[in-house]
């Protein structure tokens, strides 16, 4: 009798442990995934920055283009009024 006590304990044991290990393995599994997809996200943030970058130096470059016809066309109309 103590000796099927003892071998059921074992089973028990045993099957715990692997439910444990399942358990943690999912956990890990999960962990994985979640990491991946932050890395994801960080490689599309820093993508985006990068392009944002480019469109802000776009529209300086733009503002300053702009500000110097303003400028001619400011000359321009100075000269026909003065003739």
């Amino acid at each position: 009798m103590t000796e099927q006590i003892s071998h059921f304990l074992d089973t028990a044991l045993a099957i715990a442990i692997g439910v444990f290990g399942w358990i943690f393995k999912k956990f890990s599994d999960r962990l994985d995934k979640d990491e991946e997809r932050l890395t994801k996200i960080e490689v599309e943030l820093a993508t985006q920055r990068e392009r944002d970058t480019a469109v802000e130096n776009r529209m300086s470059g733009l503002e300053t283009t702009v500000k110097e016809i303003n400028q001619k066309l400011d000359r321009m109309m100075e000269m026909l009024m003065k003739k």
